[in-house]
């Protein structure tokens, strides 16, 4: 400060209801003079006004004044200690809970007259501020004795000087000494940074707590304050919000924790911000629904790890989230052997999509069930159909062995006498047509097995091109002798699938078999993938069935095909798939298509 501009000082008198000064700081000593015990609990006009205007210049007029309008303000004569006197401005402003606040301040020379306007209105705007504040402050001197209260404190306190001990009986018992450790705080450490705690405080006349955020600040050097200030700030309605939210909270929490099905609220960036266990527990995953929250989903969940065909469950939820409205979802297969339903909805705020939320439910054995029935009702469909098929082929394949036995055993009673050559030839042809029938009779109680169930599978995880490729390795015999070339090409990549590993052999060297006769000295294509959950065996040739060829056809060629394509087809239905046959003037081959199923443990039976 500049030493030629004098220094004004303030004295800041506290009056209880009557008038009469009930705290005397510093400031006040310093400008009048008084000493505490004189001033404290006198009349504020017996001590500053002079005794020859006490009649006439009395202060009774400001008090009127201030009654009416809440502030009242003078120019005046000031006395002080010592009997010298100096021209002073005296503000009185009513308390809201009784009382008054008296501010009186020496007038300084003309020539910093606008000086004095403008601090003079800098300490009305910041009384108006305290008067209306809702904030509860309290001044302490260092040992405790209270010095004032802002009008919030009266009217949480009631007026007058409040006893340490009243004080202290209004603070929770468990939160009292947290207080006097603040207390301590702000006395020991003065320029450290307040901290600001919640404690429960029971105002006089009331039966429940309130929680105010108090805070300790020592502002001892400061001449206009010179103590302890305590500020409180009821917070009860916000801490009670916060408990009824958290509590909210807390059940949804509970709800979504019991439930059986996978819960998963992502963010706009679909990042997880609430999961429950069963969602990992139900794909199949190690990770916790903890570790899921702020991370991208599919970091922790990467579909092509959990999906059986990972491309069209990413495709349903670009899908989803482009329509914006809540849906049921497909059903997709799991690579666990799950099946599931991914249901979604989108969170909506203030007009606009705020999150995600996905529901995955187990419905495996519901799609077990379904796809029984499903293959039940296709087997009863198929059942007239068999029956006639099955008479058929069993004709045509018993007719020409069991015609070339009578044939050469006719003609070997007929001609006893005929060439030993001759009669060994006919022996040779009996022979080899009774094996054949034989085998036609194996395949007969074979193909009967599978359709009554009674020939059991014995199933268990491979990777199925693997199972193929070993099919395709035994026909090579067969291939070299119907002269043609078996070429395959397979999936690298795809679930494991629970078959008979000997019995999917022989469906697929039957069909090599069927191919092999109808494309003689050609080219036979396998090819195996992976696709919208369930794994495809392809066996063709390039070329076109021609037009009134037949791939059942009767003579030596098509000998057995009928007969093994039942079979074949009887196999795959078994282990829950369809065979489709090729069709007339297009390339089409045989199509086995096998669903990738819940597991079964190992050597389990169907």
């Amino acid at each position: 400060m500049d030493p030629a501009t004098p220094v004004v000082r303030l004295a800041v008198l506290p009056l209880d209801p009557d008038g009469r000064i009930s705290a005397f700081p510093r400031g006040a000593a310093e400008l009048l003079g008084f000493p505490s015990s004189t001033a404290m609990g006198t009349p504020l006009g017996e001590l500053i006004v002079p005794q020859r205007l006490q009649g006439s210049e009395g202060l009774a007029a400001l008090f009127e004044a201030c009654a009416e309008t809440g502030e009242a303000h003078g120019t005046r004569s000031i006395r002080r200690a010592d009997g010298s006197e100096f021209l002073g401005e005296l503000v009185i402003t009513a308390l809201p809970g009784g009382g008054y606040t008296a501010v009186v301040s020496p007038v300084v020379p003309s020539a910093d007259a606008p000086a004095l306007e403008d601090r003079r209105q800098s300490e009305w705007f910041h009384r108006a501020l305290i008067a209306r504040s809702p904030v509860v402050k309290l001044v302490f001197d260092p040992d405790g004795q209270w010095r004032w209260s802002s009008p919030a404190a009266i009217r949480l306190l009631g007026p007058g000087r409040p006893m340490p001990d009243v004080v202290a009986a209004l603070v929770h018992p468990e939160d009292l000494e947290r207080v006097r450790s603040l207390f301590a705080t702000a006395l020991t450490a003065p320029t450290a940074e307040p901290e600001a705690v919640e404690v429960r405080l029971r105002p006089p006349g009331e039966d429940d707590w309130r929680v105010f955020a108090l805070t300790v600040q020592n502002l001892v050097d400061e001449p206009a304050v010179e103590g302890v200030v305590i500020y409180a700030i009821d917070v009860t309605r916000a801490v009670d919000a916060e408990r009824r939210e958290q509590l909210h909270s807390a059940r949804i929490e509970t709800l979504i924790s019991a439930l059986r099905v996978g819960i998963l609220v992502e963010d706009t960036d679909r990042r997880a911000v609430l999961a429950n266990e069963a969602l990992p527990r139900l794909v199949g995953s190690d990770v916790s629904a903890d570790e899921l929250i702020g991370r991208h989903t599919s970091d922790l969940l990467p579909p092509d790890e959990l999906f059986a065909d990972p491309v069209a469950a990413r495709a349903e939820s670009l899908k989803l989230l482009a329509q914006g409205k809540p849906a049921t979802g497909a059903e997709f297969a799991l690579t666990n052997g799950r099946v599931v339903v991914r249901d979604y909805a989108p969170i909506h705020a203030d007009g606009s999509v705020a999150g995600h939320l996905w529901v995955l439910r187990d419905v495996t054995d519901q799609a077990t069930i379904r796809r029984g029935l499903e293959e039940r009702n296709r087997a009863l469909a198929e059942v007239a159909t068999l029956k006639t098929e099955f008479v058929a082929a069993a004709s045509h394949e018993l007719r020409t062995p069991l015609t070339s036995i009578a044939t050469f055993s006719q003609m070997l009673c007929e001609e006893p006498d005929s060439p030993a050559d001759q009669r060994q030839i006919a022996l040779d042809a009996i022979a080899r047509n009774a094996d054949r029938t034989l085998k036609i009779v194996d395949d007969l109680l074979t193909l009967a097995g599978l359709e009554a169930g009674t020939l059991p599978l014995t199933l268990r995880a491979v990777h199925l091109p693997d199972v193929v490729g070993e099919a395709v390795d035994a026909f090579g015999g067969a291939a070299v002798r119907a002269g043609v070339t078996v070429e395959m090409s397979a999936n690298v990549t795809g679930p494991m699938l629970r078959v008979d590993p000997p019995r999917l052999r022989q469906a697929v060297d039957a069909l090599l078999s069927i191919v092999a006769t109808a494309h003689a000295g050609s080219r036979i294509d396998v090819r195996v993938t992976f696709a919208a959950a369930q794994w495809t065996i392809r066996v063709g040739a390039p070329s076109a069935l021609a037009e009134g060829d037949h791939l059942f056809t009767t003579g030596d060629r098509g000998a057995g095909n009928a007969l093994s394509f039942l079979i074949s087809r009887a196999i795959v239905s078994r282990h829950g798939g369809q065979l489709a046959t090729p069709r007339t003037g297009q390339t089409d081959a045989f199509a086995i298509t096998l669903p990738v199923r819940p597991h079964l443990a190992d050597g389990d039976a169907l």
